[in-house]
């Protein structure tokens, strides 16, 4: 099995939300093949960790995943740990505002896949993606971190210490770490809630010593397919009571209640999840699952459909629910935000669904679905696969007649691709891309980039030149996003010059084949960075096959480099 890490939530639930129905479908075969049920002797236990190794100064990564504000610190999530920022001591425009915590800390092994934290306190969740014969590339948790005291100590949760079989109410657990990530974490006192892929919705009560499953719906187990249910035989019955020429009614109630079960398995994978007393809110690929009484009554938002088979107005957009964040109006009253993309069901449609009145009815706005959203005094903000959008007046009652402006977050080169994480910090407003960080004080009228998160040695003379981002003695280039899908992104290859230079870039494939030329004997000028855009496409430009591609950088004087890239669209 061969595992790399990725970015944060802009390369894990970007990702699984294309993959899911083909996952899905893949599921219990992973179940049955690719691990066994752990023993009470195999299951992991917790670690802590002191600092054995100083974290990284600097913020470590190329790709921006969640951006949190724990009220004492800012906390960002990418490829390669999480990073810290005291807002009170520095601005964040130096590297060495940041420091970067990883593995060698005490964290989980690969990217942040989700990320909670409240004033000293954090915690994180890791994945890596793995190869495995037969089933391709599916993602793979690797557990929970938290930290109590601003990262000084870590401690590590491994997601066999969460699942374990032998636990009441575990028992139908995953029994495999595979298409088990979590993609979203909130902190509510000393409660924890974990919203996993697989493994559904978790919370401990006690700062993670101790789990217990919080499953959509108040299901006593967790339902992995529709055949786990009743539902087959509520319809047999219904099909039997209409050929009796019974009460429509009752055999209508009895096809909705089959439909309701049979949901629960897209119900119970889980994707965000925000709590707050005894209110908690998940976002599922069947809807939004709340409760207001921590867990004993639930109710369910998702799209519904009419007679005719048109949606029903005061409904989600759509089921597919990959971001919730909620906004506590002047009013003291609770607005409910949710990105909801779309499930192959019919009736949906990728927009921001918005509740104001705790649930009970929904509206719609926006082009497109978002992955997160951020609140200043004139604007809500979402963070899209279109880009940062923004709209004036964030508490205007009627969300369906907002407009959406595309804000180009610009300093010189503009960020593009993906936003997916943001955070305002009093009047500053934080915008994570796949390619760097922007900084705005002014509600994104102007802004300031922090990019070129890692800082590479020169081709030809193996110095530094650039001043930004964490030097990597080792590294004479990289490409971001990597892993990266050409229908949606381009991924950057970067590489430095100490003297000008005619450069060739070249794609191979992994037979050596030559696949694209990006660059021919072209002038390139020293003393700077550079970056190479690759679509995705060949030389026919035709779009590549997914799979491991390989770039080479040749210099006119005879030096190379030579770097991975890999294509999952």
């Amino acid at each position: 099995m061969l595992e790399w890490p990725i970015a944060g939530r802009s390369k894990n639930t970007r990702l699984m939300t294309n993959f899911f129905f083909r996952q899905a479908v893949l599921f219990s075969f992973s179940l049955l093949v690719l691990a066994a049920h752990l023993s009470p002797g195999h299951a992991l236990r917790p670690q802590r960790f002191h600092q054995a190794s100083e974290p990284i100064r600097g913020l470590f990564g190329t790709s921006i995943g969640d951006v949190v504000w724990s009220g004492r610190y800012l906390w960002v999530g990418t490829e390669n740990g999480v990073a810290r920022l005291d807002p009170a001591q520095s601005s964040g425009l130096n590297s060495t505002d940041w420091v970067t915590f990883t593995e060698l800390n005490g964290l989980g092994r690969g990217a942040i896949s989700a990320l909670d934290a409240v004033g000293d306190t954090v915690w994180v969740a890791t994945l890596v993606d793995s190869v495995v014969a037969g089933q391709g590339v599916n993602q793979a948790g690797t557990g929970l971190s938290f930290s109590h005291d601003g990262g000084d100590s870590w401690h590590h949760i491994p997601n066999e210490f969460i699942f374990d079989p032998t636990k009441a109410g575990f028992e139908r657990s995953p029994s495999t770490i595979i298409l088990n990530a979590c993609f979203d974490l909130s902190i509510d006192g000393e409660a924890v809630y974990a919203a996993f892929f697989a493994g559904s919705t978790v919370r401990s009560l006690d700062q993670g010593r101790t789990w217990e499953p919080f499953l959509p719906g108040g299901a006593d187990e967790i339902v992995f397919f529709a055949s786990d249910t009743a539902a087959d035989s509520l319809r047999m019955v219904a099909d039997s009571l209409a050929g009796a020429n019974a009460d429509p009614d009752d055999i209508a109630q009895l096809r909705a209640d089959a439909d309701s079960l049979a949901s629960q398995e897209f119900l119970h994978r889980t994707f965000a999840v925000i709590a707050y007393g005894d209110t908690v809110w998940i976002g599922t690929a069947s809807g939004i699952a709340f409760t207001f009484d921590g867990g004993q009554h639930w109710q369910n938002a998702k799209v519904r459909l009419g007679a005719e088979g048109t949606p029903l107005p005061g409904h989600p957009a759509g089921n597919w629910v990959v971001a919730l964040e909620r906004q506590v109006l002047p009013d003291g009253t609770t607005a409910i935000w949710a990105g909801t993309n779309t499930t192959p069901s019919p009736g949906q449609t990728q927009a921001i669904s918005v509740s104001r009145d705790l649930g009970q009815t929904w509206g719609h706005t926006g082009p497109t679905f978002a992955w997160d959203f951020a609140f200043t005094p004139n604007f809500v903000w979402a963070g899209t696969d279109q880009g940062l959008l923004a709209s004036p007046d964030p508490t205007l009652p009627t969300d369906s007649e907002r407009v959406w402006d595309t804000i180009e977050v610009a300093d010189g080169q503009p960020l593009t691709g993906t936003f997916v994480g943001l955070a305002a910090v009093g009047d500053v407003l934080w915008a994570g891309a796949e390619h760097g960080l922007g900084r705005s004080e002014d509600e994104g009228s102007t802004w300031r980039v922090i990019r070129d998160l890692v800082r590479t040695r020169t081709l030809d003379d193996r110095t530094f030149v650039s001043t930004g981002g964490v030097p990597d003695s080792t590294a004479l280039a990289y490409a971001a996003p990597n892993p990266f899908a050409p229908s949606r992104e381009t991924t950057t290859i970067v590489f430095s010059l100490s003297r000008d230079a005619e450069v060739s870039v070249a794609i191979y494939d992994f037979a050596s084949s030559l696949v694209r030329d990006l660059a021919t004997d072209a002038p390139f000028a020293g003393g700077v960075d550079h970056r190479i855009l690759w679509d995705g496409l060949d030389q026919d430009g035709q779009p590549v096959a997914n799979g491991t591609y390989f770039y080479r950088i040749a210099l006119n004087t005879g030096q190379q480099a030579f770097g991975r890239v890999v294509v999952l669209d």
